[in-house]
C-alpha cells in the first residue's frame, strides 16, 4: 500500500484574511451555515471553488423531504429513512432530521424560496423512492435546487457583513498548538500574490464542500465534486466513515458508452408521478422486486437495472413516461424534457434511455449531532459529512434536508461556544506531496470498472493495484488540477479500502461474492491517515438489532 500525502505540496501563503468562521462551500449546507453564523453576530467568510452557484445544490431536481402534509408524521418519515439505511442509520440523528426538518424548510421559505403550490395555496407535495407518503416539496416542477440556490444566494448577498471568495480551491487545514482548527490555506485565481495561495484565519472552519462523484467516470455531480473536503479532513487527522456507501442514482440519462463526467439526471419524481422502468423489450421489471415497485429505495432500483443490463447484454434500460401525457410532462418536468430533447430524445413520444451513475456519498467526515468532526473546531455539513442519517443508502430527497437541519445546528453550536483565534503552527512539510494531474482519468476509469455498482474481491484488488501505482506518480507541477487529482486519489483509496473490508451486500454497497447482508458487519468502518500517510481502519459494531 502506498502512502497518501499528509499535506498538499503548495507555495507558502502570500496573503491572509480573517474571520470568526470560515465556511468552505456555497451550496445549501454552506450558505445556510453562513446565515446562521451571521445571525449569531459572527464574522463569516465563504470560500467557494468556482462561482457561488456552481455546486451540487442547483442540480437537485426532486425536492426536499419533510413532514409538511396533514396526513404525514415524523415517525413515518423516520421509519422510511431507517428502512432505506438498512440498519446503519443513527436513529438519534434521524430523529433530529425529521423533527427539525419542517421548521427548517419554513425558514427557507421565509428567506424567499418559492415552492410549487396547489390551486388552494397549499404546498404541492409528491413522492419519491422509499417514501410511503407524499412529503417532497419542489419548485419549478423539477428545478428545486435552482430555486433554493437562488433564494440563499440572494440572502447572503444582502448581508454586507458576509464576505464571499469565489474561484478558491481549499488546500489544507491550519491548526493551533492545541490541534484546534485555526483556518485554511487556499488557492484563489487572481487573488493576492501571483501564485494565488493564501490563508483564511478563523476561530472555526465549516466544510460544506459537497461530494466526490468525479471519482467515477460517469456521475450526476458537477465537475467541482472532487472530494476536497473529505481529503482535507483525512490529511488533518479527522475520522471518516461509511465511505464505501456510494449511492448510484438509478436513472441518469444515458448518452452513450463514451459519455464521461457529469451526466444529466432524470429525477425520481418522474417515477413518483407514474413513469415506469422497462427493459429493451418494453417490459416492466420492478413489479415483484419490491413492494414499492418503481419507487423502491435507490439501491434496490439501481441493482435491478444493473441485473437487467447484465442479463440482456445492454448498456441501459428505459424510463417510459409517455402515458403521463405531454401537458403534464411539460408542466411538471420542463428541465428534464429540455435536457432530453437536447440529446435528441422526446419523452412525450419515446421512452428515455437511462442507466445508473454515481450520485451521492452517504459517508464522509464523521460528525456529532452539532456537526463537530473529530478535529476540534472543524465542522462538516451536507454531503461531505456523515451525520448518521443516511446509513447504507440515502433516502430520496433527504440530502437537501440534511443540509438545512445540520447547518442550523452548527450555527447554534458556534453561537454557544467559539474560542479565541488560535495562532496557526508552522506547516510540517514532511509527508507533503501532490500527484500528476494526468492520473485523474485513470483513477476514474479504475473506480468505475472495479468499485462501482458491482464490486467483488477480485475487482477491488485490481482497482487497488491501480490506485497504489498512481499514488507513486508525483509531480512538482503545482496547481488546481494536481491538487484535485491528489484529493480524488485520497478519497478513492479510502473508499476501496472500506469496500474490500466489508464482506457483505448492504444498501448501495453490492459485493457479488457476498450476496447477502451479514449481521456481523452491521456497524461502521472508520478510517484515518496515520503519521506515515497510511490509511488505518477500525470497525465499530452496532448493538444487535432488536426484533420488531
Amino acid at each position: 500500500m502506498s502512502s497518501l500525502p499528509r499535506r498538499l505540496l503548495a507555495p507558502t501563503p502570500g496573503w491572509t484574511m480573517q474571520a470568526d468562521v470560515c465556511i468552505v462551500g456555497s451550496g445549501i449546507a454552506g450558505l445556510c451555515a453562513a446565515l446562521h453564523a451571521r445571525a449569531a453576530g459572527l464574522r463569516v467568510i465563504i470560500v467557494t471553488k468556482v462561482n457561488i452557484d456552481d455546486g451540487s445544490t442547483r442540480w437537485a431536481q426532486g425536492g426536499i423531504a419533510a413532514v409538511l402534509g396533514p396526513a404525514d408524521t415524523p415517525e413515518a418519515h423516520l421509519s422510511d429513512t431507517l428502512i432505506a439505511g438498512v440498519g446503519l442509520c443513527d436513529e438519534a440523528a434521524v430523529r433530529v432530521l425529521v423533527t427539525e426538518g419542517p421548521s427548517r424548510v419554513r425558514e427557507l421559505m421565509a428567506v424567499g424560496a418559492e415552492f410549487d403550490r396547489n390551486p388552494d395555496g397549499s404546498l404541492s407535495l409528491t413522492r419519491e423512492g422509499g417514501h410511503h407518503a407524499d412529503r417532497i416539496v419542489h419548485a419549478g416542477g423539477d428545478a428545486t435546487g435552482v430555486e433554493v440556490q437562488r433564494a440563499l444566494h440572494a440572502a447572503v448577498r444582502r448581508d454586507p457583513g458576509l464576505r464571499i471568495v469565489e474561484h478558491a480551491l481549499v488546500l489544507d487545514l491550519l491548526t493551533g498548538a492545541d490541534g484546534r482548527a485555526a483556518g485554511v490555506t487556499l488557492h484563489v485565481l487572481g487573488e493576492g500574490s501571483a501564485d494565488g495561495v493564501g490563508a483564511v484565519l478563523a476561530r472555526a472552519v465549516v466544510l460544506a464542500t459537497g461530494g466526490m462523484g468525479q471519482v467515477y467516470a460517469a456521475t450526476t455531480n458537477p465537475s467541482v465534486s472532487t472530494g476536497d473536503g473529505v481529503a482535507l479532513g483525512l490529511r488533518a487527522g479527522a475520522v471518516v466513515t461509511d465511505v464505501e456507501f456510494v449511492q448510484f442514482h438509478p436513472t441518469a440519462l444515458f448518452l452513450g458508452d463514451a459519455a464521461r463526467g457529469q451526466q444529466p439526471l432524470v429525477s425520481e419524481a418522474m417515477r413518483g408521478e407514474g413513469a415506469v422502468l422497462v427493459d429493451a423489450a418494453g417490459a416492466p421489471f420492478m413489479r415483484g422486486v419490491h413492494e414499492l415497485a418503481d419507487l423502491a429505495p435507490r439501491d434496490v432500483v439501481a441493482k435491478a437495472i444493473t441485473r437487467v443490463m447484465l442479463d440482456q447484454g445492454v448498456h441501459h434500460v428505459f424510463l417510459d413516461a409517455r402515458h403521463l401525457g405531454g401537458t403534464m410532462l411539460e408542466h411538471r418536468f420542463p428541465s428534464i424534457l429540455a435536457r432530453c430533447r437536447a440529446a435528441g430524445i422526446d419523452p412525450v413520444h419515446e421512452p428515455i434511455p437511462v442507466a445508473p451513475a454515481a450520485h451521492y456519498a452517504s459517508g464522509g467526515l464523521r460528525t456529532d449531532l452539532d456537526g463537530q468532526t473529530s478535529v476540534p473546531g472543524l465542522f462538516a455539513c451536507g454531503e461531505v459529512s456523515c451525520t448518521g442519517v443516511h446509513g447504507a443508502n440515502r433516502l430520496a430527497s433527504n440530502s437537501l434536508l440534511e443540509g438545512l437541519v445540520f447547518a442550523g445546528r452548527i450555527g447554534a453550536e458556534l453561537a454557544r461556544s467559539l474560542p479565541p483565534q488560535a495562532d496557526p503552527v508552522a506547516a510540517d512539510t514532511v509527508g507533503a506531496g501532490v500527484l500528476d494531474f494526468a492520473t485523474r482519468t485513470e483513477v476514474a476509469e479504475a473506480m468505475t470498472a472495479g468499485a462501482g455498482v458491482l464490486r467483488s474481491a477480485d475487482s477491488l484488488v485490481e482497482t487497488r493495484k491501480v490506485l497504489d501505482r498512481l499514488g507513486t506518480v508525483t509531480s512538482t507541477d503545482l496547481g488546481p488540477l494536481a491538487w484535485e487529482a491528489t484529493n480524488l486519489l485520497t478519497v478513492a483509496t479510502a473508499l476501496v479500502s472500506a469496500a474490500q473490508r466489508r464482506e457483505e451486500t448492504r444498501g448501495c454497497h453490492w459485493r457479488e461474492d457476498f450476496a447477502d447482508a451479514d449481521e456481523g458487519w452491521r456497524g461502521h468502518l472508520l478510517a484515518s491517515i496515520d503519521e506515515d500517510g497510511l490509511l488505518q481502519q477500525d470497525f465499530e459494531p452496532l448493538p444487535a438489532a432488536v426484533p420488531v
